[in-house]
């Protein structure tokens, strides 16, 4: 039985992981957790856009822009990491932290809106963060 495969789509494929994989500082549970934080906070925004009815195309567009910028900011953390040296990733996963927390806060306010009920703990944990952000 003869096998068929695509191997110029194989390579772009598998090239284009690889690249972004090595601009991220690799697939780790930090990137992870970001991108589960990203895609919940985006879901509820839009959820929360239809039950106050301000659902608008160019509001969702926008924050997919501030979203890739967001993960613009990891790749220049990475390489910062790189340039100076550090093995650790240490302002990678500082930055990416930093942008979970952020993504909490707005994951929070998001599900307020809808008027799902957030545990105290939790909404005075990223209010904390929030609160702290410019000190």
């Amino acid at each position: 039985m003869k096998q068929n495969t695509d191997t110029f789509y194989t390579a772009v494929t598998g090239g284009t992981i690889a690249g972004v994989a090595y601009l991220f500082g690799g697939v780790d549970h930090l990137v992870i957790a970001l991108a589960i934080f990203m895609a919940c906070d985006y879901v509820t925004g839009i959820i929360a856009g239809f039950q106050t009815k301000s659902v608008n195309s160019k509001r969702a567009l926008k924050g997919l822009g501030k979203k890739g910028a967001m993960l613009s900011l990891v790749i220049i953390a990475n390489q910062l990491d790189i340039i100076a040296g550090s093995g650790n990733g240490f302002m990678r996963n500082s930055m990416i932290f930093f942008l979970i927390a952020t993504e909490g806060i707005s994951l929070v306010e998001n599900l307020g809106k809808i008027g799902v009920d957030v545990p105290d703990f939790l909404k005075s944990r990223f209010e904390q963060i929030k609160n702290n952000k410019g000190e």
